[in-house]
C-alpha cells in the first residue's frame, strides 16, 4: 500500500512536457488542436509566425464554435474559458523523467503565473512566469534524440542540493487586430505551415527576443519576423555572446479556395545592428550587397494544398547556397545546400475516436545551416552566420546531411483525453567521411589537423564548409551517401488527460509519456579529425610529408570508424500531473 501511495504521490508532483496556459506559447496545447482544426478545413489561411496575439486567437475559438461539430465546439468552449475565463492563472508543474540506457532520472518542479488580458479592442498582453528547481539544465535532458528542452531557462549560479534554481519569463504584447497586428516579446516561435520542427524557424528553440508583424487578407498576406538570437562558438555551445539576429518576411497569395502559396527569405548576422533589414518591402538579397554579402542568406518557398476534404498537404524548401550556373545547365550533381520538408495531414471532418493522421519527412543537406563568416576560421569565436540560437539550430531539428520520417496518429477516445502514437526514422552521416586524400581534399584534411582551435569535424552544424583550401564539397553534395550512417529508431506514445474545469476553476492535466529508441552507429557526431602537433611540422607539399600525412589522416578516420559503431537500446519514461488554479 505504502508503494502504491509513493507511486501516486510522485505522479501528482510530476509532469511530462507540461503546456503553458498562455497564447504567447507556442507549445500551449490551443496549438495542438488548432493543428487538427487547420487539417480539418475548420480554420485555414493563418499568419507564417506563430505564437499569435490573443484577438486572433479569440476569433480563432470564435470559428470553430461556430462551424465545428459538437465535439469540436466543445473543445474550443474549454480553451475559450481557460485563456479568457480568467486574467490570472497559478500553479504548479514540473517533470519526471528516466532513460534506462544511463539510468538517469530528471525532476523538475515549477511554480507558476500565467496571465491573458485583452486591453481593448486593439491591444493585448500575455505572459507566463516560471521558477523551477531541476536537476538537469536543458542541454542535459532525458528526452530522445532530434528532440528538445521544452524549459526557456539559462544556467546560473543559483543552486540547491542537485537542483538549479532558475527563473523563465515568457511574454507578448500585440497592437492591432486580428487581421492587422504587431506582436513583441520574449517567447518562442515558430515559422511556416509545419509548426513543429520546421526547417526555418522551429518552436523547439528556446525562447527568444522577438517582433512579428502580419497584414492578413483573403487572397494575399505579408509576415515579417525579427529574432534577438544568442550566439555561441563553434567549439563551445555553453558559452553566449549577444548581438545575433535573424529576419524573415514573406509574401503569400491564394488564388484559389484550396491553394496557398508563399516566397520568403530570411538573414542571419551578427556583430552589429543592421537596420537595412528591418525595411519590409525590401529584399534581403539585394540589400545583402550593400553590406558586402557579409550575411548568411536564405531564399525558399513553401505551399498548401488542399486536396479533398480533411487533407492537407504541406511543403517548405529553403535553399542556402546553390549553384546556379549548374543547375540551369541541368547539371544535378552540385552544390545543394538545402533543407525542406514535405507533409501530409488527414483529418475527419466529423469527430470521433480518430482524430488526426500525419506523415512529414524533412531532409537536410550537408552544410546547410553551418555559416561561417569568411574573414575568421577560429572556432573558438562566436559564430553570427550558423543557423544557431543558444547552440542549437533554430531550423529543422537535425544536424545537417540527415532525413527524417515521423508518422503520428491522434487517436481521442474522450473529448477530453488525447492518445498520440509516433514512429521516427532519422539518419545522419558525418560528410567528412566522404573526403578523399586527392587534390583539395587532401589539403583540407591537412588543414583540419595542423590548425589548432580553426575546425570543427563532427559533422554538425557547426562544421562549417569554409577551409584555408577553399569550400569542400563545393561543388557536389553527398547527401547520406557515406559509408558509416547513424540510423536512429523511435516508436511510442503520448497520453494526456484534461480534466474538465473544477468547482475551484482550476484545471488538471495528467500525462504519460514513453519513447522506445535503436540507436545504430551512435557516435557518428564524434570529430573525425583532430590537431597533431605532429603533423603541424609537416610540410605538406614535400613527397616524404605526405605519405606521412596521409597515413595519418587514413589512421584517425580508421580510429574514428572504430569507435563511432555499435547499437544503443533506449526507454524514456515520463509521468505527470499539472494544476493551475
Amino acid at each position: 500500500m505504502r508503494q502504491i501511495t509513493a507511486v501516486l504521490l510522485a505522479l501528482t508532483l510530476c509532469a511530462a512536457t507540461l503546456s503553458a496556459q498562455v497564447a504567447a506559447d507556442p507549445l500551449d496545447f490551443f496549438y495542438d488542436d488548432l493543428t487538427v482544426w487547420e487539417t480539418m478545413g475548420i480554420v485555414r489561411d493563418l499568419p507564417a509566425a506563430r505564437p499569435y496575439p490573443l484577438p486572433l486567437v479569440k476569433r480563432i475559438l470564435s470559428e470553430v464554435m461556430e462551424r465545428g461539430d459538437s465535439t469540436q465546439r466543445k473543445i474550443a468552449e474549454r480553451h475559450s474559458k481557460r485563456l479568457f475565463g480568467r486574467i490570472l492563472h497559478y500553479g504548479g508543474k514540473g517533470t519526471l523523467a528516466i532513460d534506462t540506457a544511463n539510468k538517469y532520472k530528471q525532476m523538475d518542479v515549477a511554480i507558476s503565473f500565467d496571465v491573458n488580458y485583452i486591453f481593448n479592442q486593439y491591444v493585448s498582453a500575455s505572459a507566463s512566469v516560471d521558477g523551477w528547481a531541476t536537476n538537469k539544465l536543458p542541454y542535459q535532458e532525458l528526452i530522445p534524440q532530434s528532440e528538445r528542452s521544452d524549459k526557456d531557462i539559462v544556467k546560473d549560479n543559483a543552486k540547491a542540493g542537485p537542483f538549479w534554481i532558475l527563473p523563465s519569463l515568457n511574454s507578448s504584447l500585440a497592437v492591432g487586430t486580428p487581421d492587422t497586428y504587431f506582436n513583441a516579446g520574449m517567447m518562442r516561435g515558430s515559422w511556416g505551415p509545419i509548426h513543429d520542427t520546421g526547417v526555418l524557424f522551429g518552436s523547439q528553440t528556446l525562447h527568444s527576443g522577438q517582433w512579428n508583424a502580419a497584414v492578413n487578407r483573403e487572397k494575399w498576406a505579408f509576415n515579417f519576423s525579427f529574432y534577438a538570437l544568442t550566439a555561441t562558438s563553434d567549439e563551445d555551445q555553453e558559452t553566449y555572446y549577444p548581438e545575433k539576429y535573424l529576419a524573415i518576411h514573406s509574401l503569400t497569395v491564394r488564388p484559389l479556395n484550396w491553394l496557398e502559396i508563399s516566397a520568403f527569405e530570411s538573414v542571419m548576422y551578427g556583430g552589429r545592428f543592421e537596420p537595412l533589414y528591418l525595411l519590409p518591402a525590401s529584399a534581403f538579397m539585394i540589400s545583402q550587397g550593400n553590406t558586402g554579402f557579409a550575411d548568411n542568406n536564405f531564399i525558399g518557398g513553401m505551399f498548401t494544398v488542399r486536396p479533398a476534404e480533411g487533407v492537407k498537404v504541406d511543403g517548405m524548401l529553403v535553399a542556402d547556397d546553390l549553384s546556379f550556373n549548374d543547375i540551369i545547365t541541368f547539371k544535378w550533381d552540385t552544390k545543394w545546400r538545402i533543407a525542406g520538408q514535405l507533409a501530409v495531414s488527414y483529418a475527419p471532418r466529423k469527430s470521433g475516436f480518430f482524430t488526426l493522421a500525419s506523415l512529414d519527412y524533412t531532409m537536410v543537406t550537408p552544410y546547410t545551416y553551418s555559416h561561417k563568416e569568411g574573414q575568421t576560421l577560429d572556432s573558438t569565436a562566436p559564430n553570427y552566420q550558423s543557423f544557431t540560437h543558444a547552440g542549437n539550430c533554430v531550423g529543422a531539428a537535425l544536424e545537417p546531411n540527415s532525413d527524417r520520417l515521423n508518422l503520428k496518429v491522434k487517436l481521442r477516445p474522450l473529448d477530453a483525453m488525447d492518445v498520440d502514437i509516433v514512429g521516427t526514422l532519422i539518419r545522419h552521416g558525418n560528410v567528412n567521411e566522404s573526403l578523399d586524400f586527392e587534390g583539395a581534399d587532401y589539403m583540407r584534411v591537412y588543414q583540419y589537423m595542423s590548425a589548432e582551435d580553426s575546425y570543427v569535424t563532427d559533422g554538425s552544424v557547426n562544421n562549417s564548409s569554409g577551409t584555408g583550401a577553399g569550400h569542400a564539397f563545393f561543388y557536389s553534395t553527398p547527401f547520406l551517401t557515406q559509408q558509416t550512417i547513424q540510423y536512429v529508431w523511435q516508436a511510442g506514445f503520448d497520453v494526456t488527460a484534461r480534466l474538465p474545469k473544477l468547482k475551484t476553476g482550476g484545471l488538471i492535466v495528467f500525462k504519460l509519456g514513453y519513447r522506445f529508441e535503436v540507436d545504430v552507429n551512435p557516435n557518428v557526431g564524434r570529430e573525425m579529425y583532430v590537431y597533431d602537433p605532429a603533423i603541424a611540422a609537416l610540410d605538406p607539399t614535400d613527397p616524404g610529408d605526405r605519405t606521412t600525412i596521409e597515413n595519418a589522416a587514413r589512421a584517425q578516420r580508421d580510429a574514428w570508424r572504430a569507435a563511432v559503431g555499435g547499437t544503443v537500446f533506449n526507454n524514456y519514461i515520463s509521468a505527470g500531473m499539472e494544476y493551475f488554479y
